[in-house]
């Protein structure tokens, strides 16, 4: 099983599971665009609709990958308020802009789905630079959509958690279940708000109520940000943090354009331009706390990662 993730043909170890987008298992980036911070591609592809797979090649790899890791500084974390990655993905393949580097499945499984060179539109930020500067993954979770007095998109008819003793576990349709690369996975919630189950908090103005990711979510998503800092160094170990209020903010940060480390789509994107939406993810549930903690005990990695 392949456990590196790949840019510019160069590779890193990150100890979990990836399928990569030139396999047979793997999900392809359907709007992929050049950035323009880079110049080892056809600069058309910049801002143009999809073009066919052979149009994206990279012309001299060792250049790419000295510009990308100059001009590449955040990873930008996001909920897809989908059932799974293949969920996700079918949404994203159904847009004409929508695209991210890499899907986390409920059970822990990494999709990266194009080489990080190129530049995918999830996030543009309210300086609507963010694509230039990001890596993006996008996380399995329904986030607010698995409330039913909550659901816009999927109007389901009854909350999708149920209590399984103290846990909670997501209903998953055997439409999306058989997708999932893990046989017979149960998707509990890594924890627990209280006798309701869901996390509630507010975020840039919107009180937003979601159940966690999985256990198996959030150790993948540490090994992943291990393995872009390797890649990408100015990809910092490091997450916003409020020493006042001794917590990470969940609203979006006054330094949101030149923070270098790992972002949430919520903290660069607030929506006070026109044409730019405001975000929440990932949401009340993430645990900013996991991560920071992972990234404070790093001299313990394993040398993997060398």
């Amino acid at each position: 099983m392949n456990q590196s993730i790949v840019t510019c043909q160069k590779t890193i170890n990150i100890n979990s599971p990836v399928m990569l987008w030139n396999t047979e298992t793997g999900l392809t980036c359907p709007n992929r665009r050049g950035r323009s911070t880079c110049t080892q591609h056809n600069p058309i592809l910049n801002n143009k609709p999809p073009e066919l797979s052979s149009e994206y090649s990279i012309l001299n790899l060792d250049k790419a990958y000295g510009e990308l890791k100059k001009s590449v500084y955040q990873l930008i974390i996001h909920y897809d308020a989908c059932y799974s990655s293949h969920h996700c993905h079918k949404i994203m393949t159904e847009s004409s802009f929508k695209g991210s580097h890499f899907y986390l499945d409920l059970d822990g499984t990494i999709y990266q789905t194009c080489d990080l060179y190129w530049k995918t539109n999830t996030a543009p930020a309210d300086d609507r630079n963010g694509n230039e500067r990001a890596i993006h993954v996008e996380i399995s979770n329904l986030s607010s959509e698995a409330l039913k007095s909550e659901s816009n998109w999927h109007k389901v008819p009854s909350d999708q958690y149920r209590k399984k003793k103290d846990r909670w576990e997501l209903s998953l349709s055997d439409q999306w279940k058989k997708q999932l690369r893990t046989p017979d996975f149960r998707a509990y919630a890594a924890r627990g708000y209280g006798k309701r189950g869901y996390f509630s908090r507010r975020i840039n103005g919107k009180i937003i109520r979601m159940w966690d990711f999985t256990d198996q979510q959030y150790r993948a998503l540490i090994s992943l940000c291990f393995g872009l800092n390797k890649l990408l160094p100015k990809i910092r170990l490091r997450v916003p943090y409020d020493k006042k209020k001794n917590r990470t903010p969940l609203d979006r940060i006054y330094n949101y354009s030149t923070f270098e480390g790992i972002l949430g789509h919520a903290h660069v994107q607030r929506g006070e331009v026109d044409g730019v939406s405001c975000k929440h993810d990932p949401g009340s549930a993430f645990n900013w706390p996991r991560l920071r903690k992972a990234f404070d005990r790093k001299t313990s990695i394993p040398d993997f990662f060398g």
